[in-house]
């Protein structure tokens, strides 16, 4: 199996999606620095709908995403909802309808955090939290995005 490194400024199609890369930054040494650091942060674009996938960024990759000023209706909200990023700032250069927060239920870390969640309400983006529905599906056709999950939180 091949496997290749992406960094920031990488793009690619795969399965009809095209991925830009938004994280790590080029100049960033791989493995050199905790595992987040080099956490892959990638747009996903089918059509004119895309997704934001956050991964577990830190702080410093967040502000760096902000910068290039990304567009997507969906995102995955980074790092299970910790209270360190999923900024205003993010949300703001991002402008996403639809948020997932991938969490375990009654994890040790109190994820997702309620300025995050706070933060998603005020920017009126409709939250959904898979330590509530289970999994959650979100269809990207090319002109919309639609969620598949029972309720939204």
């Amino acid at each position: 199996m091949k496997i290749t490194l992406r960094k920031e400024g990488d793009e690619f199609d795969y399965g009809g999606a095209r991925f830009q890369v938004l994280a790590p930054g080029r100049e960033l040494p791989t493995a050199k620095k905790r595992a987040n650091d080099d956490c892959l942060a990638t747009t996903v674009g089918v059509g004119n709908t895309a997704a934001l996938l956050a991964g577990d960024v830190e702080p410093v990759a967040e502000r760096r995403i902000i910068a290039q000023h990304p567009r997507a209706e969906l995102l995955k909200v980074a790092h299970h909802g910790s209270a360190r990023v999923t900024s205003s700032e993010l949300l703001s250069a991002v402008h996403p309808r639809y948020a997932v927060i991938s969490v375990g239920a009654r994890n040790v870390y109190g994820h997702p955090r309620h300025e995050v969640l706070e933060r998603l309400q005020r920017a009126d983006v409709r939250t959904y939290r898979t330590d509530h529905l289970g999994a959650v599906t979100f269809y990207l056709d090319g002109r919309s995005v639609t969620p598949d999950a029972a309720i939204s939180h």
